[in-house]
């Protein structure tokens, strides 16, 4: 009888042991998926008509361990206790987003998770929004908001979130004031930038709704609700590019001021929906006639000379920027990679558009034909279509190809093959029929 207990013993400490060496623990991620329902179950549709809930995949990186809240259609997945673990396949991308995967689609979020509650779960809820808008016609593919990394629409969408933040936190009766002068300054921007409307507004849907969504779910009051929109907003304040993170705090200002006006905003989005004009007709903003003129007028009022200074000095460091990179991908030797379908990850608070030639992601990871490129350092200037990087010291041995800031996997057959001072990738079965 005691060999048996310690025999019991041995085999629980060592399932323990195993438990712990994972990358992922299980039993808490089991907790946290069940938290995360909770939300989804507590709203159960009031929000936009539909539980938020999806399967959820939980993977690291780095091993490519999954742990899934439910099992997959093709048996890819083993049960442990209330979820189910397995391994995700190398060739396909990790982030937070979608994915298929095993005969399902699912919500897929990369570990490790934020460690306070309040911030995992609005991550979550932000990314299983994502799933729905797939359903909703509601998603797009990349808008390009390259403008909004020029000083003059930096400095316009500023003085836009400082008019939003003062109507978010209105008690006086000024709100329906601040809100026409957000709406000048929106659209005294946009007139800047003419077309542009267009992809600011699909951002705004795509990003800003799934961000408004998240703490609006998640906070426990109207008055955390607002504390959290205002913290996005200064969170991004100082970003060196909005071109992919502005729609964060657009969306949940507007977000969070359209709940205050008339019911039923959230049934009226479409995809060419505009967050400003639904305000704009929820509160009944009349408009100046003249934006430039109200815009001269109001910016003052609005903390306008330290936006500015800031945005000069950026401006500055921004030229030589993109002086250096110019050269980088212009006059240097470079790596030319074609990437017809792309699978691509990537830190969207740091984008920077280069002029007409594309948009330079300073760390990037792309999975396509050729392998799987990882960038570290020195930036590739990437369009969804080629992809660029430095060929300066470029090494191949074996599987793997290194150069400056940079190396990739290649996948087999795919071979280095110079164009002048272009390098490309090109198949062993395209090289012998030319």
């Amino acid at each position: 009888m005691n060999k048996i207990i310690v025999t019991a013993a041995l085999l629980s400490a060592s399932l323990v042991m195993m438990a712990q060496d994972l990358p992922i623990d299980p039993d808490k991620t089991a907790q946290y998926f069940k938290e995360i329902k909770e939300i989804c179950d507590q709203d159960n549709g009031s929000l936009w008509g539909e539980n938020l809930w999806a399967p959820i995949l939980l993977i690291d990186n780095e091993s490519r361990f999954i742990v899934a809240s439910e099992p997959d259609n093709e048996g890819l997945l083993e049960k442990r206790g209330s979820v189910y673990t397995g391994w995700f396949p190398k060739d396909k991308g990790v982030a937070n987003s979608t994915t298929d995967f095993g005969g399902r689609h699912w919500m897929m979020v990369m570990h490790p998770l934020p460690e306070d509650d309040y911030s995992r779960n609005q991550l979550c809820i932000h990314e299983l929004f994502h799933s729905l808008q797939q359903r909703m016609n509601l998603s797009f593919g990349n808008p390009d908001n390259s403008h909004l990394d020029n000083m003059d629409a930096r400095v316009l969408l500023k003085l836009e979130w400082t008019a939003l933040g003062k109507a978010v936190m209105d008690e006086t009766g000024k709100r329906k004031g601040y809100l026409r002068d957000a709406l000048v300054f929106r659209n005294y921007r946009r007139a800047l930038y003419p077309g542009k409307a267009k992809e600011e507004n699909e951002l705004e849907i795509q990003e800003g709704l799934a961000e408004y969504t998240g703490h609006k779910l998640c906070s426990k009051s109207d008055e955390e609700f607002a504390k959290y929109v205002l913290k996005v907003k200064d969170n991004i304040w100082n970003n060196q590019t909005y071109v992919r993170s502005f729609a964060y705090s657009s969306g949940s200002l507007y977000g969070k001021i359209l709940d205050r006006g008339k019911d039923g905003w959230r049934t009226s989005i479409t995809p060419s929906g505009d967050l400003g004009a639904i305000m704009q007709e929820s509160f009944g903003v009349v408009l100046p006639e003249n934006l430039e003129k109200a815009y001269n007028k109001l910016k003052n009022r609005y903390n306008y000379e330290e936006i500015y200074r800031f945005e000069a000095d950026r401006e500055e460091k921004r030229q030589m920027i993109l002086t250096g990179y110019r050269n980088r991908f212009t006059r240097d030797t470079i790596l030319m990679l074609d990437v017809p379908n792309p699978k691509v990850m990537f830190d969207p608070r740091t984008l920077i558009p280069l002029d007409t030639l594309g948009t330079v992601y300073p760390t990037i990871k792309i999975i396509a034909d050729w392998g799987i490129l990882q960038v570290n350092e020195g930036g590739c200037l990437f369009d969804w279509r080629k992809a660029i990087v430095s060929g300066k010291a470029m090494k191949k041995e074996n599987n793997r190809l290194t150069g400056d800031g940079w190396e990739i996997e290649l996948a087999e057959n795919w071979n280095l093959v110079p164009e002048g001072r272009v390098y490309r990738l090109i198949e062993e079965k395209e090289l012998k029929t030319k």
